[in-house]
């Protein structure tokens, strides 16, 4: 007779499955922006759900019981994320001693965490590691696992949270070597060991994600154009006058390039304070959050010089918060062109915790309308262009976005 035996909790971890459980709920109680919670009677879901919690004989089935209770409220940015996923993207450890990197920024292309670009003079430039190419394992650890972030999880912004768990894993002490696994366009692997070195750029926080490297990046394109890139909404007192200098310097340009790929977002009136730079009429907005004790709408300001010329933002599904809500109502305005490919779907402000038992709970605290009252959660902001970028145009060392705005800018049409 064969006799199967199934793994059940400790009464420790139902201990703290329970616990999780009650510091899910009354968040959602406490936080959630509709104080009516959509008009759904909370305490009787608290009352149905928790014995189910106490019964529950895996973390599985403890998650699925959570998620169909956040499911209920009908809305983004509430989601349970797996313990071996969270951490990844967490902000545990010792930071101080993840300051450093090879050089590499990935990206994701097909499922696939490939190199999407290479930073100049780095260890990772020095060792042969070109754009195009896809990483396989980092210090032996498989990448493939590593993304399981983008369908595991049910997270909002799974690609941003699945490339930074890469760069987490390629990010260590400096001077430490990481083993890297590639594979080139051509199909074949090669190991390669790469030192790691301190990077340029301001370490800032965003949330309870890790500590990031603040870039701000501009020049001008083949063309004439004016092209400026930064990939987070945060550190206004440094980053503004950076924005304002590089217009100045752009000017007479036949246009701008403004590349948001890949920026989570950060301080919600940093887009009021950009879309200043390219907005002249007064009493324009972005639209509005609606939060629980209070409605925050996106004003412009135009700034005493402002540029009049195309404006093309580029975005991707890395684009989120902050990133939608300047891009949406650019767009809105028809004050810019969009190109790139749809982007997250997360303008909510929202704050990922950990929870007792361990695992992630990512929660929101906000509601966005655009000028034109899209709601940009799930659906996210379609791009006027779609443009793709490939792992073969990476390896030629082209970026097809930036042709495609740099092309609308020179056209006669424009």
């Amino acid at each position: 007779m064969l006799v199967c035996f199934l793994a059940s909790l400790t009464p420790q971890q139902t201990a703290r499955n329970v616990e999780s459980f009650e510091v899910v709920w009354k968040t959602v109680r406490d936080r959630h922006p509709d104080a009516s919670l959509n008009g759904l009677n909370w305490q009787a879901i608290h009352d149905a759900t928790l014995p189910s919690i106490r019964r529950a004989q895996s973390m599985d089935e403890v998650r699925g019981l959570l998620t169909a209770m956040l499911g209920k409220l009908g809305a983004s940015h509430y989601a349970i994320i797996p313990e071996d996923l969270y951490a990844p993207i967490s902000n545990t450890g010792d930071s101080e001693k993840q300051n450093a990197g090879p050089g590499i920024t990935p990206v994701l292309i097909d499922g696939k965490a490939v190199v999407g670009s290479v930073a100049p003079d780095s260890p990772a430039a020095r060792a042969g590691v070109k754009p195009g190419m896809v990483l396989e394992s980092i210090d032996s650890e498989k990448v493939d696992p590593m993304l399981r972030v983008t369908t595991s999880a049910g997270v909002q912004e799974p690609e941003r949270l699945a490339q930074r768990s890469v760069t987490r894993k390629l990010d260590g002490p400096a001077g430490k070597e990481v083993r890297l696994q590639v594979r080139d366009t051509d199909g074949s692997v090669r190991e390669i060991e790469v030192a790691r070195a301190e990077p340029a750029g301001k370490m800032v926080s965003f949330g309870n994600l890790p500590p990031t490297r603040l870039v701000f990046e501009s020049r001008r394109l083949p063309g004439g154009a004016g092209y400026i890139r930064f990939n987070l909404f945060l550190d206004p007192v440094s980053i503004m006058p950076r924005f304002e200098a590089a217009l100045k310097e752009f000017s007479n340009s036949p246009g701008i390039v403004l590349d948001l790929r890949g920026n989570p977002g950060g301080i919600g009136i940093m887009a009021m304070g950009i879309a200043g730079f390219f907005v002249s009429e007064e009493g324009r907005k972005l639209g509005e959050m609606k939060m629980r004790e209070a409605t925050l709408k996106f004003v412009i300001f135009p700034r005493p010089e402002v540029y009049a010329g195309p404006l093309g933002i580029l975005v991707d599904s890395g684009s989120a918060s902050t990133t939608e809500i300047l891009a949406q109502g650019l767009q809105d305005l028809g004050r810019a062109r969009i190109f790139g490919t749809r982007t997250a779907g997360a303008a909510l402000p929202s704050d990922i915790v950990r929870l007792p038992n361990g695992d992630g709970f990512q929660f929101a605290e906000a509601s966005y309308t655009s000028v034109k009252g899209k709601v940009l959660e799930g659906a996210g902001v379609t791009p006027d262009v779609e443009v793709r970028q490939t792992q073969e145009a990476l390896a030629a060392g082209r970026d097809l976005v930036v042709e495609a705005a740099a092309d609308w800018i020179a056209s006669p049409k424009n």
